[in-house]
């Protein structure tokens, strides 16, 4: 059971660490060792991500895990710029995070 679950979080985890390594390519100077190198992870985890999920739809119904997935990044994304560049955190997002955590709750409860 908990395999399943594991398959369903793994594509968010590369997504996730995607949009966050293209953040930081951002803060780098345009086309230098750090941005390519950069740059080519957050390609490489795309791409794991596209496998990952590739998987996932297998075992679970697309109408939930493409919500799950897009939730998920949604919440790690926003958590990842507050912790990591002091990004705004503020009603407005936290009001977010937890309607999405909400959303979690109701599409799961029937897997």
């Amino acid at each position: 059971m908990m395999q399943k679950y594991f398959i369903l979080v793994l594509p968010v985890l590369f997504s996730a660490a995607a949009q966050l390594l293209i953040k930081q390519a951002a803060l780098k100077e345009w086309k230098s060792a750090a941005w390519l190198l950069t740059m080519g992870g957050s390609i490489t985890a795309y791409l794991l991500a596209f496998a990952a999920y590739s998987v996932t739809v297998k075992y679970f119904p697309i109408s939930v895990a493409s919500p799950v997935n897009t939730i998920l990044v949604m919440l790690l994304v926003i958590s990842g710029g507050a912790v990591f560049w002091n990004e705004p955190f503020g009603l407005r997002q936290a009001a977010g995070v937890v309607l999405g955590i909400s959303s979690l709750f109701f599409l799961l409860s029937g897997e």
